[in-house]
């Protein structure tokens, strides 16, 4: 995984007709990216969660200036996976840490 996703926290959201729309996970450190050519399936890990995408078959990218990236990808069942990702929330220090 490049340096341009590492550290950054994932939403991953699944979409379909049958299923309607799911949130699977909520800003959770992007620990990993893999794709097997062999099996076809496309391991996403966030935390403690293992996403798999079966026959990945469309693959959107949107990158927006703040530095968040959206990737859709759909399967061949025609269900979206929906993963953004951000930057983690940098809240300031308290002030009584720093005394």
């Amino acid at each position: 995984m490049g340096t341009t996703l590492a550290g950054k926290q994932a939403d991953v959201e699944v979409a379909s007709l049958q299923i309607g729309f799911q949130l699977e996970a909520r800003r959770l450190p992007l620990v990993g990216m893999s794709y097997d050519p062999r099996s076809d399936v496309l391991q996403l890990l966030v935390g403690d969660l293992s996403h798999l995408i079966r026959a990945p078959r469309e693959l959107y990218v949107d990158e927006e200036p703040l530095g968040l990236i959206t990737f859709q990808i759909i399967d061949a069942e025609g269900v979206r996976q929906i993963i953004t990702l951000r930057e983690p929330l940098r809240l300031p220090v308290p002030h009584a840490l720093l005394t």
